[in-house]
């Protein structure tokens, strides 16, 4: 597994990220804690997005996959309109999937709602990839040799850190 960037959890409640992308925090919906976690999975590679599922289910997470980068994209811009919808607590994007126009979109959608942690992973990655994904004021991104585990280890550590609200 190659982490492109992984700020700390005080670094991210506290807006000190590196880039500095982030801009004033914006404090999240008011929601019980004794509800599970919401997690939405942007995964097209199918046997990879519900494999993830199942093993955030285990962990008691209440998870979406969207399959496709159309129905990801449509969600992202939906949530871009704060009438009535709610953004889920943590957000797990394949960044190949979304292509440069749901990276542009995925990027707004940072903005709008910087307390949601947004895991990027891409197994597939060439150099401008890379350098897109790095760019992208995300708290984490999982490049290339990655593991399913290694995404739940990280969702887990988010909620245990209280990274998501």
């Amino acid at each position: 597994m190659v982490v492109k960037r992984a700020y700390s959890v005080v670094a991210q409640q506290n807006d000190s990220s590196p880039s500095r992308v982030r801009g004033n925090r914006s404090s999240p919906p008011e929601r019980p804690r004794a509800t599970p976690w919401r997690v939405v999975v942007m995964e097209n590679l199918r046997e990879r997005g519900h494999g993830l599922r199942d093993l955030l289910l285990q962990d008691r997470f209440e998870v979406d996959v969207v399959e496709d980068a159309r129905g990801a994209l449509s969600r992202l811009a939906q949530e871009l309109v704060p009438e009535g919808v709610t953004p889920p607590d943590l957000l797990i994007c394949n960044a190949r999937m979304l292509g440069e126009p749901g990276l542009a979109l995925l990027e707004r959608w940072c903005h709008a709602h910087p307390w949601v942690p947004v895991i990027l992973v891409s197994a597939f990655t060439n150099p401008r990839l890379r350098a897109r994904m790095e760019c992208l004021p995300v708290h984490l991104v999982l490049d290339q040799s990655f593991e399913l585990e290694d995404v739940r280890s990280a969702a887990l550590a988010m909620t245990e850190s209280d990274v998501i609200p």
